[in-house]
C-alpha cells in the first residue's frame, strides 16, 4: 500500500538546517531542513542514519536542466499533494526518466568525493551520514528555491520519508508502505535555471520493483 498519510511536495526557500547530535542511540539520525513558505515554516526530516546499518547509506546527486522541475516550479509556496502516477510531478527512483539508476561505484568513508566519479553519471555513493550531508549542503546553499518530496507529518507542518519509498523486503516493518511514484527527495532549483536532486536509499531496498512497489 502507499504511504499512509499521502505523498506530495513542499515548495519553499531555505530558512536554516541542523542535524541531530547522534548521541541518542534510541533515535535514528536525521538532518532537519527548515523551509519558509509564505508566512509558514516547515520542518523536513531527512533520514541519514547509518549507525544501525552495516551496509551504510546510499545517495546520489542528479543534475539536470530546469525541465526536470518544470511542472513543480509552477506551484505556489507551500505543501501540495501529488497523485502517485507519472506526469503528476511525483518522483520514482526506478521509473522517472531523469532519476533512473546508472552504474554503481563504492566509495570508502575516508575518500574525498570531489571528482572521484567524473567518468560516471550520477552513481550511487555508499558512505557515512557525514559524507551524505557534505554532498547535500552545496545544493541547499546554492538553491533559489527548494522542493522536498515525501510524506507530510501527521501533526505539525513538515515532511518525512524523504528517501526511496519502495523495494523494502516483504518481511520488513516498512514493506506495507511500498509503492511506486512516491519516492522522496530534495530538489534544488538554481538561479541559472538548472536543477539538482539529492536522492537517498538504503541497501536493503531493491533496485527493481513490481507495480505494487515490492521487490521484483
Amino acid at each position: 500500500m502507499p504511504l499512509i498519510d499521502g505523498y506530495g511536495v513542499l515548495s519553499g526557500t531555505l530558512h536554516s538546517y541542523a542535524c541531530d547530535s547522534g548521541r541518542d542511540k534510541a533515535e535514528y539520525y536525521h538532518c532537519h531542513l527548515y523551509l519558509q513558505a509564505n508566512e509558514k515554516r516547515y520542518r523536513c526530516a531527512i533520514d541519514l542514519d547509518t549507525r544501525r546499518q552495516e551496509d551504510r547509506l546510499h545517495w546520489r546527486i542528479v543534475r539536470t536542466d530546469g525541465s526536470a522541475l518544470q511542472k513543480i516550479a509552477l506551484l505556489d509556496p507551500g505543501w501540495h499533494n501529488l497523485p502517485s502516477e507519472p506526469g503528476s510531478g511525483a518522483l520514482d527512483y526506478l521509473r522517472s526518466f531523469e532519476l533512473r539508476p546508472t552504474r554503481e561505484r563504492v566509495a570508502s568513508s575516508g575518500t574525498g568525493m570531489n571528482g572521484l566519479f567524473g567518468e560516471l553519471e550520477s552513481p550511487w555513493i555508499y558512505g557515512s551520514s557525514q559524507h551524505a550531508l557534505q554532498a547535500l549542503e552545496p545544493l541547499l546553499l546554492a538553491a533559489r528555491r527548494l522542493f522536498v518530496f515525501g510524506e507530510p507529518f501527521r501533526i505539525g507542518l513538515g515532511v518525512h520519508n524523504i528517501h526511496q519509498n519502495q523495494g523494502d523486503p516483504l518481511n520488513s516493518r516498512w514493506s506495507r508502505e511500498n509503492g511506486i511514484w512516491q519516492d522522496g527527495a530534495v530538489g534544488a532549483l538554481k538561479p541559472d535555471g538548472t536543477a539538482a536532486f539529492f536522492l537517498v536509499r538504503f541497501k536493503h531496498q531493491a533496485f527493481f520493483t513490481d507495480k505494487e512497489g515490492h521487490p521484483a
